[in-house]
C-alpha cells in the first residue's frame, strides 16, 4: 500500500482488562479477520486511491463492555494474555506497534497534541528516529507550548536527544552546525528546528538533506507559523500525523500499526462535532494505520449529508456502510449470549471462590440479559457478601433486579462515609480525592479509601486521575432519597456547592501565587460543576458581580484559555450561558457567531448578562463597527451608569481617532486621566504615560484583575523597548512565557513586539518572531488584516536592516487597510519620515499633524541611534 504525501481496589480482587468480559468470541474472530485483511492491504503494491479501509468499529449500548473489549483486544494482540483466555492463541497477524487513545475524560474535544504524542510513543519501538514527524512535531510544539522543553516519550527524556540528532544532521548538511551545538539536547533540539526554519524562510528554493515528500519544507514552516497556545490548529496536527504515515510507508515491509480509540461517543457532546472532524481527517490521512474505534454509535461517515466532515461518502468509507460485509467494517457489540454469560459467571465463581449456587447463577444469567456491566456489579455484590465473613450464601435477591438497583446494592456493602464520597464523585467526569472529599463533606482518608473501590477507575499520570463508568455514574445520579442513603435534589445541590467552594479556594490560592494556568484549571472545575448541577455559588468580593464564578471568569488570565478546560454542553441553563460566553471569546468561533452568543446572554437573566453586553461592545469595537459599538455602550451606560460603563464611549471615540470628541466625552469622568494619557501618547508625548502607568498596573495586580494586568504590563514592555533602553531580554522572555501559558493573545503580541524591538535575536529568530506576530495579528484583527504591532516591528527591523523593499511592501499593505485606529499613528509617522506616506484616515488632531510627525520622527531617530543605525 503506497501512501500519498500528507497534506491533504478493595478486598481480595481488583478488576483487570485481561479478566473482564472474556467471552467475546464473535468480536475476537472479527478482529482476527480485520487484521488479516488489513495486512493484505498493506502488502499491495499500488496507490491507495480515494477509498479508506483502515477503520473497524465496535459499537453498542452503554455498559455493554466496549471499553473492556477494546482493552482486551489490545492485550490479546500484544500477547499479554495467557493462552487459556477464552479466545485462544493471539492472532497470527503480527502487529508492530499499538497506540491507545482514551476519550473517557473528554467533554467533546480531542486533544490533538496528546494524540501526536501517543502516536510517537507507539512507534518508538519500531525504530528510534522518525525525522519528518520529529521535525514537524518539534516545530509545532515550540509554537503551541513556547518555553516548554520537548515532551518525554515513555517517561524518558530520550525524545529530545532524537530531535537533536535529526536537527544536527540537517544543520551539518547546511554547514552551520559547528556554530550552534550548544546547550542541552532539549534546547538544541528546539533551537535547531528554529534554525532550520530560518534558513528555509530565507531560501525558499532550499531542499533539506533528507528524503522527504514534495512540500515538506512548506509544512515545516506552517508548523512553526500557524499554531499558537490560543489556537493549536488541530487540522495541522492531523497533517503532522500524516508525515508519520508517509514514513511508515517507506519501510519494507510496511509495519502494521494499530490505534485503539475508546468511547468515541464523547465527541458527540460537542454539538458542532469539531473534534469528530479532526478524527475523520486523522484516519483518512493515515491509510496504512489501522484504527479500532469503540463507542455507543455507528459511524455515519458514509452519509453524503455529513457536510461537517472533511471526508465523507460511501466512496471514501465503503467499510462503514451498514451493508458492508468485507473486513474491516462496523460490528454491533450485543449482550453476551446465555452460554457465554454462564461461562463467565462460573469462571468468576471458581476464581474468586464466591458462595453462589447453580440456582443463583441461572437467575443471574436471566436477570442480567448478558449485560457485562450488570455482571461486573453482581460480581462485586457477591464478593462483598463473601468478604463479610458471616458464612452467608449469595441469594437470588442479591444479584437480580435492574442495573440501578444493583449499583445500590454495591453501595450498600460500602461504609456510609465512602458511599457519600462515591455519590459526590458522580458530579465530576474526572476528579481527585480533594474534590471528592469536599463535595461529600468527608475527610480525605475516607476519599482515599473510596477510590480503591472496584467501581472507580484510575488513570495514572493525569491531573484528575479518577472516574466512574458512565453507566454507574448515571445509575447513582438517577436514584433519589427514597433509596437508603440516596440523595435528594437538594443534597446534590449542596454537594455541588461544597465542591464549588473547594474550586474557589483552589482559584484564590493559585491567584495569590500568580499561577495563571492553575487559575484557569480551578475556574474550569467550577464551570464543569455548574454545567452538571444547579449550584449555589458564594458571593464575590465585589458587589458588581452576582457570584464569585462570574467575576473569576471576567478577571481570569484569559477567557479564551478556558476553552480547553470546560465541557461541550450543559445540563443547566446557568452552565449553558457560561459555555456560550467562553465560546464567544474564542478566536476559533466565527465573528457573527460570537456576536450572536453575546446578544443571547445579554438578553437573559444570567449573572453574566451585563458582562456579555459589555463584551458585545468590545467585539464590535475590535471589528471597527463603531456605530453599533457606541449604541451598545450607550444602552449599557443608561441602564447601569457605573464608571466602567460611562467610560466606554470616550474610550471608543479615542480608539477611532476622534480625539476631540473623546476629550469632551471624558470630561469630569474617572476615565478622563486614561483618555488624556492615551491621546498624549498618540501625539508623540509619552511622559504622562510612563509617569502614571506604574500605579495603574499595581492596582490591577492587587485587585487580581489578571487579564487586564497582563495586557498593561505587555504594552508597557513594548513601549519601553522602543522609547527607553532599560529592558533586559530575560524580563521580556519571562513575560512572554507567562502570556503564552495564560493564552493571552494581546499580551503575547506585546511580548513578541518588544522582543523584535530589542534586537537581541539573530536574523532567523527575528524572522520567526515577525512571522508569528503577523499570524497572531491576522487572526485577531478585523477582516484578516495586519495590526499596528506587526507593522511597527516590521518597520523597525527593516529600517535597521536598510531594506527599502520591505518598507515599500509594508506601505502598500497598510494602504489597503481602510480603517486605522489610534495606535497606528506612530507607524504612519515613521513611514512618512522615510518618504513613504500612506493614505490619511479621518482624524481629529488635537495638535497639528506636522508637530505630531516631528515628535515621532525624533523618537525614531533615538531608537535607531541606540541600535547603531546611521542617521
Amino acid at each position: 500500500m503506497r501512501v500519498p504525501p500528507p497534506g491533504g481496589a478493595n478486598g481480595n480482587w481488583q478488576p483487570h482488562a485481561g479478566e473482564l468480559f472474556t467471552d467475546r468470541e464473535t468480536e475476537s474472530q472479527a478482529f482476527k479477520s480485520t487484521l488479516a485483511s488489513f495486512r493484505r492491504l498493506l502488502d499491495q503494491d499500488g496507490e491507495v486511491g480515494t477509498e479508506r479501509r483502515n477503520v473497524v468499529t465496535f459499537h453498542g449500548l452503554g455498559g455493554i463492555g466496549k471499553t473492556a473489549l477494546s482493552e482486551r483486544l489490545e492485550a490479546w494482540v500484544k500477547r499479554d494474555l495467557p493462552i487459556v483466555n477464552g479466545w485462544g492463541p493471539p492472532p497470527a497477524t503480527k502487529v508492530d506497534a499499538i497506540v491507545r487513545i482514551d476519550l473517557h475524560g473528554s467533554a467533546g474535544r480531542m486533544d490533538m497534541t496528546a494524540v501526536l504524542l501517543a502516536l510517537r510513543a507507539g512507534v518508538a519501538g519500531i525504530r528510534r528516529r522518525w525525522p519528518l514527524f520529529d521535525l514537524a512535531f518539534a516545530a509545532y510544539w515550540s509554537a503551541v507550548r513556547p518555553g516548554e522543553p520537548l515532551p518525554t516519550v515513555h517517561g524518558r527524556d530520550e525524545y529530545a536527544d532524537v530531535v537533536a540528532d535529526t536537527t544536527g544532521e540537517i544543520l551539518k548538511d547546511l554547514g552551520s552546525v559547528a556554530d550552534y551545538v550548544v546547550g542541552t539536547p532539549v534546547g538544541f533540539g528546539v533551537w535547531g528546528i528554529r534554525k532550520i526554519i530560518g534558513v528555509l524562510r530565507r531560501r525558499r528554493d532550499m531542499r533539506l538533506g533528507m528524503e522527504s515528500f514534495p512540500g515538506f519544507e512548506s509544512l515545516l514552516l506552517r508548523c512553526a507559523d500557524e499554531p499558537s497556545p490560543t489556537e493549536s490548529r488541530p487540522i495541522l496536527a492531523c497533517e503532522i500525523a500524516a508525515t508519520l504515515s508517509w514514513e511508515l510507508a517507506t519501510m519494507t515491509p510496511s509495519p502494521l500499526v494499530t490505534v485503539f480509540i475508546d468511547t468515541t461517543e464523547r465527541l458527540a457532546l460537542d454539538p458542532r462535532r469539531v473534534s469528530e472532524g479532526h478524527l475523520n481527517k486523522l484516519i483518512h490521512d493515515m491509510p496504512n494505520v489501522l484504527f479500532v474505534l469503540t463507542g455507543r454509535d455507528m459511524l455515519d461517515w458514509y452519509r453524503e449529508g455529513r457536510t461537517d466532515l472533511p471526508y465523507r461518502g460511501p466512496w471514501t468509507w465503503p467499510g462503514l456502510c451498514p451493508d458492508a460485509q468485507d473486513a474491516p467494517r462496523q460490528h454491533l457489540v450485543g449482550n453476551l449470549s446465555p452460554s457465554d454469560t454462564r461461562t463467565l459467571i462460573r469462571r468468576s465463581r471458581r476464581q474468586l471462590d464466591l458462595p453462589m449456587s447453580d440456582e443463583v447463577m441461572e437467575a443471574l444469567v436471566r436477570s442480567s440479559a448478558g449485560l457485562p456491566q450488570y455482571l461486573e456489579l453482581a460480581r462485586q455484590v457477591a464478593l462483598s457478601i463473601k468478604d463479610a465473613g458471616q458464612g452467608r450464601l449469595v441469594e437470588v435477591a442479591d444479584v437480580t433486579g435492574g442495573l440501578g438497583s444493583l449499583v445500590m446494592r454495591v453501595l450498600d456493602d460500602i461504609p456510609a462515609d465512602e458511599q457519600r464520597a462515591i455519590r459526590a464523585a458522580c458530579l465530576f467526569r474526572v476528579f481527585d480525592t480533594a474534590l471528592m472529599a469536599a463535595a461529600a463533606d468527608v475527610d480525605h482518608g475516607c476519599a482515599e479509601r473510596a477510590v480503591t473501590r472496584p467501581m472507580i477507575d484510575r488513570h495514572d499520570g493525569e491531573r484528575f486521575p479518577y472516574r466512574l463508568h458512565d453507566a454507574v455514574r448515571e445509575a447513582i445520579r438517577r436514584t433519589d432519597h427514597h433509596v437508603t442513603g440516596g440523595w435528594s435534589q437538594r443534597d446534590w445541590e449542596l454537594a455541588a456547592s461544597r465542591a464549588a467552594v473547594a474550586a474557589r479556594q483552589m482559584h484564590d490560592a493559585a491567584k495569590s501565587r500568580e499561577a495563571n494556568s492553575e487559575v484557569l484549571d480551578a475556574i474550569g472545575i467550577a464551570i464543569g460543576l455548574v454545567c452538571e448541577q444547579e449550584t449555589a455559588l458564594g458571593p464575590p468580593p465585589s458587589a458588581s458581580y452576582a457570584d464569585w464564578l462570574s467575576r473569576a471568569i471576567v478577571f481570569s488570565p484569559s477567557v479564551q484559555g478556558l476553552r480547553s478546560r470546560v465541557p461541550a454542553d450543559s445540563r443547566t441553563e446557568y452552565g449553558r450561558h457560561v459555555l456560550n460566553f467562553v465560546a464567544a471569546k474564542s478566536l476559533e468561533t466565527p465573528v457573527e457567531e460570537r456576536l450572536r452568543l453575546l446578544r443571547e446572554i445579554s438578553r437573559s437573566e444570567h449573572p453574566l448578562r451585563q458582562v456579555a453586553r459589555r463584551h458585545l461592545g468590545y467585539t464590535l469595537k475590535v471589528q471597527q463597527r463603531w456605530d453599533e459599538a457606541l449604541a451598545t455602550f450607550d444602552e449599557l451606560a443608561a441602564e447601569l451608569p457605573t464608571p466602567l460603563h460611562l467610560g466606554q464611549r470616550p474610550q471608543l471615540l479615542s480608539t477611532a481617532r476622534r480625539f476631540v470628541d473623546a476629550r469632551d466625552a471624558a470630561a469630569a469622568l474617572p476615565v478622563q486621566a486614561l483618555i488624556t494619557r492615551a491621546q498624549e501618547y498618540a501625539h508623540g508625548r509619552p511622559r504622562r504615560y510612563f509617569n502614571e502607568i506604574g500605579e495603574k498596573i499595581t492596582k490591577l495586580r492587587r485587585a487580581g484583575r489578571q487579564r487586564e494586568y497582563l495586557e498593561e504590563v505587555g504594552v508597557r514592555l513594548e513601549r519601553r523597548a522602543f522609547l527607553h533602553d532599560d529592558l533586559g531580554i530575560e524580563e521580556v522572555v519571562t513575560f512572554r512565557d507567562d502570556a503564552e501559558l495564560a493564552a493571552h493573545t494581546v499580551a503575547t503580541r506585546c511580548a513578541l513586539l518588544a522582543t523584535v524591538l530589542m534586537q537581541r535575536s539573530d536574523r532567523e529568530e527575528t524572522s520567526i518572531l515577525l512571522d508569528r506576530l503577523r499570524s497572531l495579528d491576522l487572526a485577531s484583527g478585523p477582516a484578516g488584516t495586519i495590526g499596528f504591532r506587526y507593522a511597527l516591528a516590521e518597520f523597525c527591523d527593516a529600517r535597521l536592516a536598510g531594506d527599502r523593499d520591505r518598507l515599500v511592501a509594508l506601505q502598500q499593505e497598510i494602504e489597503g487597510i481602510l480603517v486605522r485606529t489610534r495606535p497606528w499613528v506612530s507607524v504612519e509617522c515613521f513611514l512618512d519620515s522615510v518618504g513613504l506616506p500612506v493614505r490619511p484616515v479621518p482624524t481629529q488632531w488635537i495638535e497639528p499633524y506636522a508637530v505630531v510627525r516631528r515628535r515621532w520622527a525624533l523618537h525614531l531617530r533615538s531608537y535607531l541611534t541606540r541600535h547603531g543605525a546611521e542617521r
